[in-house]
């Protein structure tokens, strides 16, 4: 198969590329139709228009059968879609940050969105056009547009009555069904257009543990247009759409539930489920106290370590349970029987759709609950003069259950909860002036205001006993040590601190009238679960051991004005500048359960034997005191006394920055033009939320990019090529990062998640980077029945000045055997290595062969290839973090009636099963350094049977 494979993609290749040179004198008959669209806020077309821009066009989705995010990412060059970000050259998010903006900008006919997934979610059905433009907007574009802006235009009501239905049958159980009525309600005054959709699928991941297949498809989506005439110069559209989502979860943000690499990361990379914790001790072989958690146990594997600064060899060995203090949560997975070791992919150059599979209890869930609005007023005020008036409302509820653990236990779990809720209001005034024959000024002014609310909650659905039995908490080795105690008793708590929620903390600050931007911790006993209980606005939920509230309130204003002169007949000077300005308020709150060795100080300090963790477990029953190994009549604790830390920390910024554009066209020929700009990019600096990071705010993200460009048409209007080259300069540029903590205390140190931790994740400005690149575009009317076309990329990435960070997720470099004083060995400087998530190369290919069959209507038969080189979701660029470079071939067939109402289409997508890994998720030592990814689609063929009246 792979054989065939190869050979078919070099015969594409081949007719793309040999085609041309044996037929450009046939002069066919066909012309390259103009498409015009609005990167620059007024219709023009894309080859007067002096940016990159890939447009698509309603005619263009239908044909290459284009219905999701995946299928769009394959053609556009230097460009990738993550569930709900995008990144462009280089540009985007590779972090999903509640206190923080994308980078590539979202519009709903001319309506900024924060979210991507809310113009994708009606599968691109009854769409007008797509345009993706890339690189910085800001002089035209309220909202930052650092990296470029997506555009997505919907059809507009007609003015005559037409209606279409499409439906899709296809292999995953795929069911899918459109519809659109349009006309006019009052004939030359008032039009509408109603639309609908309905799209499911069954799982393309096999369930092998609990429940149904993962990644299935339920989505539905109604919109209502109504366009009103208001006068000969006045025009108000109205949009409203409501969508609704629930289905199986099979990946979201960061990764998904495909394994690539288990816990067993210094062996086989199998999965473990024998260790109580994936904690690591560093060991001296000269000690031979087995108390002491230096001590060699022959009994037990070393592995063997290298300080990657000084160069000396570090022996280790796995914590012992209840005897060594571990720094990570137990392994959710222990005890199992069955090893899901198949579905674990260590083999990333090779996975077919038909091998995908996870082991999980069944609990994946995503409802996504949206509803929008976008509203355009539009008046003529004269010949040279126009008003316009946009207004965008977008409501959202977001709420996703997952298994944290990857593993189908109903002994020992962890399910991750989220629910987020987020309101979206846009106003933007707009004025279109032609200030001379040859020259327009564009200008307007912008609003927009965001709260968005996010609530999480990591819990058992088992109920682990950890979390939920109180008997296992402090009272029970308190009535031990001390005489006459009794369980429950408020008084031995006390010893710890009154039981505490995710509000303590919060509370603690107002009361003590704490300044914006401080760090305020409470710490109480824990009591079982009734110390978090449940999440609020979520499920009721047993066994949790972290909840998370976070807020962001965002007031946002930009002005903007850009200039374009025609100097003359080849040249055309165009001048843009932006002033923006956020100001964004957060806060973050927690609780969490703990194990804190330094809570048998409390006890000392109340009169009590001050007890190390292994005298602690032996009292308890936990350890037996010969052996040194859990006796199975209690869980041990791993990490010292359970108690409830509580942290709060709100916080407030403003930025504001200038940006500006210059760029000049040249109109070689009538038919050829080349340009050349520089422009400025903004994005607003932002919070570490959620993390409690050292570093709790971002400055903002700035570049100057720079742009020379071509295009033109050729052969009597049968040949477009579209090319560009360009390089951005960073000053700052948002990066996720882990930082690590100070070995000695400090003031910051105790701000933060420090007080639990050896580091904390940041996202953080790194000082620098560049990216350069070129892409290309073609379209090519061969024949008269054949087209042909594709677009190239090249982008290459680097950090150019100092940035230390830790990498938490390296498994070469564990934290626990490095002590405090020497944490700085694990510090990695990021000078010279790429940016994340940036693919160097991509290529599309297309062809469309249409068949006249006289009287009978017509058979179009489209192949379309797609190559992204490998990605690395990681700045540190490690194997573990590598996706492979990965292809795809669809094929389809459509038959067309003469009348052109009915069509009739075959495909087949990703004809070679062939699976991409469109991102990776790294955990850290309480997984093992478990690595897990979302994937892309495998081999989907069906029927597509649509008709318009």
């Amino acid at each position: 198969m792979r054989t065939s494979y190869c050979a078919l993609r070099a015969t594409l290749l081949a007719v793309t590329l040999v085609t041309p040179v044996a037929t450009l004198n046939a002069a066919p008959a066909r012309q390259i139709e103009e498409v015009v669209v609005t990167a620059e806020r007024k219709e023009s077309s894309v080859q007067d228009t002096s940016i990159s821009i890939t447009a698509f066009t309603s005619e263009t989705l239908e044909d290459f059968g284009v219905r999701n995010q995946s299928d769009l990412q394959n053609m556009i060059p230097a460009t990738t879609i993550q569930p709900y970000d995008s990144t462009v050259r280089g540009v985007g998010r590779n972090f999903r940050n509640l206190g923080g903006d994308p980078g590539v900008a979202t519009y709903m006919n001319g309506v900024y969105s924060e979210d991507l997934y809310t113009a994708t979610i009606g599968s691109l059905w009854d769409i007008e056009r797509i345009e993706v433009l890339r690189g910085p907007q800001g002089t035209l574009y309220g909202r930052n547009a650092v990296g470029g802006a997506i555009n997505f235009l919907y059809k507009k009501p007609s003015d005559v009555f037409e209606a279409s239905a499409k439906a899709i049958a296809g292999s995953y159980g795929t069911r899918d069904i459109y519809g659109v009525v349009s006309g006019p309600i009052v004939q030359d005054v008032l039009n509408a257009r109603l639309t609908a959709s309905s799209r499911e699928h069954d799982g393309w991941v096999e369930e092998k543990g609990i429940g149904s297949d993962l990644d299935s498809g339920d989505e539905q989506n109604i919109a209502l247009q109504l366009e009103w005439m208001i006068n000969d110069s006045m025009t108000l559209n109205v949009r409203t759409n409501q969508a609704d989502v629930d289905r199986i979860m099979g990946g979201a943000d960061g990764g998904g539930l495909i394994v690539l690499t288990g816990e067993n990361i210094y062996g086989d990379q199998q999965r473990n489920f024998t260790r109580a914790s994936h904690s690591l001790r560093a060991i001296d072989r000269t000690v031979v106290d087995p108390t002491s958690s230096a001590f060699f146990n022959p009994a037990q594997q070393v592995l063997n370590f290298t300080n990657p600064t000084t160069g000396a060899l570090i022996e280790a060995q796995y914590v012992r349970p209840g005897v060594d203090i571990a720094e990570d949560e137990i392994n959710y997975g222990q005890g199992l029987t069955r090893s899901p070791s198949d579905c674990v992919f260590s083999d990333r150059n090779d996975i077919k759709g038909d091998d995908l599979c996870a082991y999980t209890n069944g609990l994946n869930n995503e409802t996504f609950d949206q509803q929008g609005t976008q509203l355009e007023f539009s008046w003529d005020v004269s010949d040279t003069l126009q008003l316009k008036y946009l207004f965008g409302y977008n409501d959202l509820f977001y709420d996703r259950t997952t298994d944290d653990d990857s593993t189908a236990s109903l002994v020992n779990d962890r399910q991750y909860y989220v629910n987020h809720e987020a309101e979206y209001v846009s106003h933007e005034f707009q004025m279109f002036w032609d200030f001379a024959d040859n020259m327009t000024v564009t200008s307007g002014v912008f609003f927009y205001d965001s709260t968005i609310d996010q609530r999480y909650d990591f819990y058992s659905s088992t109920g682990t006993n950890k979390h939920t039995n109180p008997s296992f908490a402090l009272d029970s080795i308190l009535a031990t040590v001390a005489p006459g105690a009794v369980p429950g008793d408020p008084s031995l708590t006390q010893l710890i601190g009154p039981t505490i929620d995710v509000n303590s903390a919060a509370q603690l600050a107002q009361a003590n009238n704490a300044p914006v931007g401080t760090f305020t911790q409470t710490a109480g006993a824990w009591i079982g679960d009734a110390s978090l209980g449940s999440v609020p606005h979520g499920p009721v939920t047993l066994g949790s051991d972290t909840h998370v509230l976070n807020k962001t309130e965002r007031e946002a204003y930009a002005v903007y004005t850009q200039g374009v002169w025609d100097i003359n007949d080849r040249f055309t000077l165009t001048l843009g500048l932006r002033y923006a300005e956020d100001d964004l308020k957060g806060e973050e709150r927690l609780a969490q359960y703990a194990e804190s060795s330094t809570a048998f100080q409390s006890l000392a300090a109340a009169g009590l034997p001050l007890f190390t963790l292994l005298q602690t477990n032996v009292l308890r029953g936990a350890i037996d005191p010969a052996t040194l190994t859990p006796t199975g009549a209690v869980e041990p604790w791993l990490g010292g006394l359970p108690i409830t830390f509580g942290a709060y920390r709100n916080l407030e910024r403003t930025d504001d920055d200038l940006t500006w554009r210059i760029n000049l066209d040249y109109n070689i020929t009538d038919d050829m033009m080349t340009y050349i700009n520089i422009t400025t990019g903004y994005r607003s600096g932002g919070f570490n939320l959620a993390f409690f990071s050292q570093t709790p705010e971002y400055e903002p993200e700035e570049l100057t990019a720079y742009e020379v460009g071509l295009k033109g048409q050729f052969f009597d209007s049968t040949l477009q090529a579209n090319g560009s080259v360009y390089f951005y300069d960073y000053s700052s540029i948002h990066t996720v990062t882990e930082e690590a903590c100070p070995a000695a205390p400090t003031a910051q140190s105790q701000q933060s998640a420090c007080a639990v931790s050896e580091s904390t994740t940041s996202v953080q400005a790194a000082p620098g980077a560049e990216v350069y690149g070129f892409e290309g575009e073609m379209l090519w009317l061969a024949t008269d029945s054949l087209t042909l076309g594709g677009n190239l990329s090249y982008t290459d990435t680097e950090f150019t000045e100092s940035f230390f960070v830790v990498d938490g997720a390296d498994p070469t470099i564990p934290g626990q055997i490095y002590s405090a004083a020497n944490e700085a060995q694990r510090v990695r400087d990021l000078k010279g290595r790429r940016l994340p998530q940036v693919p160097e190369s991509k290529v599309s290919l297309f062809g469309d062969y249409e068949i006249l069959l006289n009287n009978n209507g017509r058979l179009n038969l489209i192949g379309s290839y797609s190559y992204i080189s490998e990605v690395h979701f990681s700045a540190f660029e490690t194997d573990l973090d590598r996706a492979p470079s990965y292809d795809r071939l669809d094929l389809r067939a459509t038959w067309t009636s003469p009348s052109e109402m009915i069509q009739v289409t075959g495909f087949v997508n990703n004809v070679f099963d062939e699976i991409g890994i469109r991102q990776i998720l790294q955990h850290g030592v309480d997984d093992g350094y478990r690595r897990t990814a979302q994937v892309t689609e495998p081999r989907v063929y069906g029927l597509e049977l649509s008709y318009s009246m």
